[in-house]
């Protein structure tokens, strides 16, 4: 899947989050084994910011609509 800077995404909602939706921001390569991480911005309910790294196979789709 090709991701966009800026768009929202469905990704594998961990426990910590408040729902599963996530702007892609970048990705790089993990060294050990050059897997692929992806940089996700997660707006919470109350505001804040949070960022997390997601693997290809934790982005479900493109979210129809942003929140």
């Amino acid at each position: 899947m090709e991701l966009t800077k800026g768009k929202i995404y469905n990704v594998n909602q961990d426990e910590w989050m408040q729902h599963s939706r996530a702007e892609y921001h970048s990705t790089y390569n993990r060294k050990c084994d050059g897997v692929p991480l992806h940089n996700m911005i997660i707006r919470m309910a109350d505001g804040y910011l949070e960022m997390s790294v997601f693997t290809t196979d934790n982005i479900l789709s493109e979210a129809e609509e942003p929140v």
